[in-house]
C-alpha cells in the first residue's frame, strides 16, 4: 500500500501542460532550457530520465575523490560555446595535450601514422611497402572507412594501429562506418606527412594534428561543476528527475512518463534518435531506426598510490588481447583528482544491445591486465570504481547520411525538435552540444 501511495505523489507533481517540454536533462537539454529563461519563456518542463541531470557529464565526488565517469576535457574554437563553458564553471586548468600509444611493451607518440620513425625496422618496413605497393594500385572513390583509410595511410598501417583501435572503439568493422567524421577528430598526414614520419624528420607545419590540442577543465568539482552552473542559472526551473518517458503521441502534443503524461505546446528531444522513433511509433522509420546503433563504454576508475606510465594525458590501446581501448591520466589535467594519489580511467568499449556483462564483472580482467602490464601494483590500488553507458558514441555507420535525415525530418514533420549527441546521431563534443541546445530553443523562438 505504501508503494501505491508514493506513486501517486509522484505522478502528481507533473503539470497537466507545459508550454515547452524538453526531454533529457543532458547539456544540450539544459543549455536549451537555459536559452528559452533567457528569452523570457517560463512555462518549460525538463524531464529526465535519471536520478539525477547532467547526462554523461557527471562526476565521481566519492571518499574525496573528483573523477569523471567518462573523461571529459574542454576543446573548441567557437568562442561563443568557449565563453559559456568559463563562464559556468569558473577557474579552469589550461593544458597543451601529450597523447601515446601503448605498443609492443613500450610506447610511441600518438598520432600513430605521425610517428612511425618508432616503430622498430621490421614494422616501418610493413609501412613503407604497403605504401609503395598502394601507389601501384587505381582506387576507386572510397566507399567506407576501410577504403579510405587504404588509401590515405596504406595497409601497413591499417593493419598495425588504425583498424585493432577504431573496430575495438566502436565495435564495428571499418568496412561498416563511414569516414566523414574522422576530420573532425584528427588530421591524416598525406604523402609528405607520412615520408616526414617513416624518416624522422622534422614535420613541417602541418597544424594540429587533433583538435583537442589544448584544452581547458573546471579546477573545481570536475566537468559536473558544468551542469550545477547551468541548474544555477536556469532556476527556478528544476529538472524532473526519475521521469522516463513511455510514450510519444504526437498528434494529441502528449508524452507520457512513469511519472505520469504531460500534453505539450512544443517539444524538444535530446532522447536517442531510435528510442524517440519506438517511443512515437513512427513505422515508417523502423528500418533506418534499427540501422542506428550506439557503443556501450564501461569506466573503470583507480585511485591509486602509484601508477607506472609516461606523463602522456591519454593513451591509446590498439591490442586486441587488451580489454580497455584507452587510458586516461586524469591526475594529469586535474591535480586534485585524488588527494596525494594517482588517478587513472580506463575505457572498455562493449556492442550496444549485446549480452551485458556488469561494469563491475568487467573490472577483474582489467586490473589484473594492468598489473600484469606493470602499470600498477595491486598494493597500490586504494579504491575501484565502475559505471556504465549505454549508449556513449553513436557509430557512423556508412547509410548514416540518409539514415539520419529521414529520421529528423520525420521528427520534424511531427513538431518534435531532436537535438544533442543522441538526438542527431552526431560524434559532438561538449561545444557541439552548447550549440545544439542553442539551435533547439533558437527553433522554439521563431
Amino acid at each position: 500500500m505504501p508503494i501505491k501511495k508514493e506513486a501517486n505523489k509522484s505522478a502528481a507533481d507533473l503539470p497537466a501542460r507545459a508550454g515547452v517540454v524538453i526531454l533529457g536533462a543532458g547539456l544540450t537539454g539544459l543549455i536549451a532550457a537555459r536559452e528559452l529563461l533567457c528569452a523570457g519563456q517560463r512555462d518549460i518542463l525538463l524531464l529526465e530520465r535519471d536520478t539525477r541531470p547532467g547526462g554523461l557529464l557527471k562526476t565521481n565526488r566519492t571518499a574525496g575523490v573528483t573523477i569523471d565517469e567518462l573523461p571529459h576535457v574542454f576543446f573548441t574554437k567557437n568562442k561563443r560555446a568557449a565563453a559559456i563553458f568559463r563562464s559556468l564553471v569558473g577557474p579552469v586548468y589550461s593544458c597543451q595535450h601529450r597523447l601515446g600509444v601503448m605498443w609492443k611493451g613500450g610506447y610511441v607518440d600518438f598520432p600513430f601514422q605521425d610517428n612511425i620513425h618508432q616503430l622498430s625496422t621490421e614494422d616501418r618496413k610493413t609501412v613503407l611497402k604497403s605504401l609503395l605497393e598502394s601507389r601501384l594500385e587505381t582506387r576507386a572513390a572510397p566507399r567506407n572507412l576501410e577504403e579510405y583509410a587504404l588509401r590515405e595511410l596504406g595497409g601497413g598501417i591499417v593493419e598495425l594501429f588504425f583498424r585493432p583501435y577504431n573496430e575495438k572503439l566502436w565495435q564495428t568493422p571499418l568496412s561498416g562506418m563511414e569516414y566523414g567524421w574522422l576530420a573532425s577528430k584528427i588530421r591524416l598526414p598525406g604523402p609528405a606527412g607520412l615520408a616526414e614520419s617513416i624518416l624522422g624528420a622534422k614535420p613541417s607545419a602541418r597544424g594540429e594534428v587533433a583538435p583537442h590540442a589544448e584544452f581547458i577543465y573546471p579546477k573545481r568539482g570536475g566537468i559536473e561543476s558544468l551542469v550545477e552552473g547551468l541548474l544555477k542559472e536556469i532556476k527556478p526551473l528544476s529538472p524532473v528527475c526519475s521521469a522516463e518517458v513511455l510514450k510519444i503521441d504526437a498528434r494529441k502534443k502528449t508524452v507520457f512518463t512513469t511519472r505520469g503524461p504531460v500534453r505539450y505546446g512544443r517539444l524538444i528531444s535530446t532522447l536517442p534518435l531510435d528510442r524517440a522513433l519506438r517511443l512515437g511509433n513512427f513505422k515508417e522509420c523502423g528500418t533506418p531506426a534499427e540501422r542506428l546503433h550506439a557503443t556501450r563504454v564501461v569506466c573503470l576508475q583507480y585511485a591509486l598510490s602509484a601508477v607506472k606510465l609516461p606523463p602522456f594525458h591519454w593513451i591509446y590501446v590498439p591490442d586486441p588481447a587488451l580489454p580497455f581501448y584507452r587510458l586516461t591520466r586524469v591526475d594529469l589535467i586535474n591535480p586534485g583528482a585524488v588527494p596525494g594519489g594517482k588517478a587513472l580511467l580506463v575505457e572498455c568499449a562493449l556492442p550496444g544491445g549485446s549480452a551485458r556483462p556488469s561494469a563491475a564483472a568487467v573490472e577483474p580482467r582489467v586490473t589484473a591486465s594492468l598489473v600484469k602490464l606493470g602499470v600498477v601494483k595491486k598494493k597500490d590500488i586504494k579504491r575501484v570504481w565502475a559505471f556504465d553507458h549505454s549508449p556513449a558514441y553513436p557509430v557512423p555507420h556508412t547509410r548514416l547520411a540518409e539514415d539520419q535525415p529521414c529520421c529528423l525530418r520525420r521528427l520534424e514533420a511531427a513538431g518534435i525538435i531532436s537535438a544533442g549527441r543522441f538526438g542527431e546521431w552526431s560524434i559532438y563534443n561538449m561545444d557541439h552540444s552548447i550549440e545544439a541546445g542553442i539551435a533547439a530553443a533558437g527553433k522554439i523562438l521563431k
